[in-house]
């Protein structure tokens, strides 16, 4: 398989881990479990059930490293399976599919580029609580009031 294919895939599984228990969960599980279910009712049934099982799993979890690793890599696999049980022309139309489907849960591609980093999707930098939020930073920061100098150093 493709390594472009392979990385969907694991992109894929991410996206289920992140939206289970949120609010987007409802929408991306209802359409991945049709996604897999490629038009047959009761394979979509299940597979939603397999994903509502994962969200099941994960709050239990309380946020374990490696209960989400392994949700991910399930995901990874069952969407690998799926497309590697596709002919070519329908696996093509499926990676279409899949990538407008993931698109609005993917999380940026980030790498390191010398001393900053490249972005590939849409970042949102945010600070809130007298925090900083920073897309370039050079130097040191600092919050909260002024250090008082000392007396001694006149």
């Amino acid at each position: 398989m493709l390594p472009e294919v392979l990385a969907l895939a694991a992109s894929g599984g991410t996206a289920v881990v992140q939206a289970a228990g949120t609010e987007a969960w409802g929408q991306l599980s209802g359409r991945v479990a049709q996604w897999l279910g490629r038009g047959h009712a009761r394979a979509e049934e299940a597979e939603l059930e397999r994903l509502n099982g994962t969200a099941g799993e994960l709050r239990t979890a309380n946020g374990s490293a490696q209960v989400r690793a392994a949700q991910e890599s399930l995901w990874r696999d069952r969407i690998a399976e799926v497309l590697e049980g596709l002919g070519n022309d329908e696996q093509a139309r499926a990676v279409a599919e899949l990538q407008h489907l993931l698109a609005p849960y993917m999380v940026p591609h980030v790498r390191a580029n010398g001393a900053g980093v490249v972005v590939e999707q849409h970042v949102t930098v945010r600070a809130d609580n007298q925090s900083i939020a920073a897309h370039n930073l050079y130097g040191g920061a600092h919050i909260g009031p002024p250090t008082t100098p000392d007396p001694s150093l006149g």
